[in-house]
């Protein structure tokens, strides 16, 4: 696993998720398939070559509508398929902002509170209310890994840093090594990131304390998320979740209809819309032991 980001103009905090050795040191995960990113919205013409050189068939969209309206990926005439799956489902950026009064209604309606945007409160109510949503990215970025795929959000670091630590967790690497990979990321959106989200703060799709809520991802958060998951949920490695080296097998996803028993046409829809952690750690694991051919080097 790199910590160095890719040059790719327009953006500074896209890298490969590729490289790091299983807990187990049986297998080492395959680079060139599975990117992460900040936001695309400033590609340049180079960018797009960059990108398309780099095999990337697939770009994941992570943000929510008011992100997405203000600040398009500028993918131009790449020649990727484009989805849009929104982490927080278009509750923390709707397509217009929200007056205290309406938040509060919506807290009151929901459960979730978005007047508090610390960043450990983000995290509480990513876990919390949007699990389901997680899990769905995940089985997306399983789904298209064979190609090259690029998933992220506005600042690559917390829908993003998450769901990549989610990925390599699945995959078996070690808790360090993951959160390593989390952490450098408030090396890469020091300076010209904040800079450039100063400049132009309101349409960056983040708010907050600017200088905690852009750039900050304390490895310490990172210890919690994943041991919080780990014992509410057990854990979601490779060695426990049926991937190479595993132990446990996983039941074949159901068919429903033509295609191979674990593709996402396969999962009906009932299943897939089923919120909670419980479902991320058992959608996304067999997602990964079935594409983990593409993952580990042959």
């Amino acid at each position: 696993m790199s910590l160095e980001r890719l040059e790719i103009e327009g953006t500074f905090n896209f890298r490969d998720l590729g490289g790091p050795v299983t807990e187990a040191g049986e297998h080492r995960v395959r680079s060139g398939k599975v990117f992460r990113a900040d936001g695309l919205a400033q590609l340049s013409d180079r960018a797009r070559a960059d990108i398309g050189g780099l095999g990337i068939g697939t770009v994941i969209d992570l943000r929510d509508i008011g992100e997405r309206a203000k600040l398009p990926d500028a993918l131009g005439d790449l020649d990727v398929r484009h989805l849009e799956l929104p982490v927080f489902d278009d509750h923390f950026f709707p397509s217009r902002p929200l007056s205290r009064e309406e938040m509060k209604a919506a807290a009151e309606a929901t459960g979730i509170d978005l007047r508090d945007r610390s960043l450990g409160r983000i995290y509480e109510l990513m876990i919390a209310h949007f699990g389901h949503r997680l899990a769905a990215a995940v089985d997306l970025i399983a789904e298209h890994c064979t190609e090259g795929v690029v998933f992220h959000c506005s600042a690559g670091k917390d829908r993003t840093g998450v769901i990549g630590a989610f990925l390599l967790e699945l995959l078996g690497v070690g808790r360090e090594e993951i959160v390593a990979e989390y952490a450098i990321t408030s090396t890469h959106l020091s300076g010209g990131f904040l800079e450039a989200i100063t400049r132009n703060f309101s349409d960056a799709g983040i708010s907050g304390n600017l200088a905690q809520t852009a750039t900050a991802a304390p490895a310490e958060l990172m210890h919690e998320v994943l041991g919080r998951i780990a014992a509410e949920h057990g854990a979601a490695s490779a060695t426990n979740g049926g991937a190479p080296g595993g132990s446990r097998s996983l039941p074949a996803r159901p068919r429903d209809g033509p295609g191979d028993a674990g593709s996402a046409a396969a999962l009906p829809a009932r299943v897939r819309a089923q919120p909670g952690l419980g479902q991320r750690v058992s959608l996304a694991a067999r997602c990964i032991k079935l594409s983990c051919r593409h993952m580990f080097p042959m």
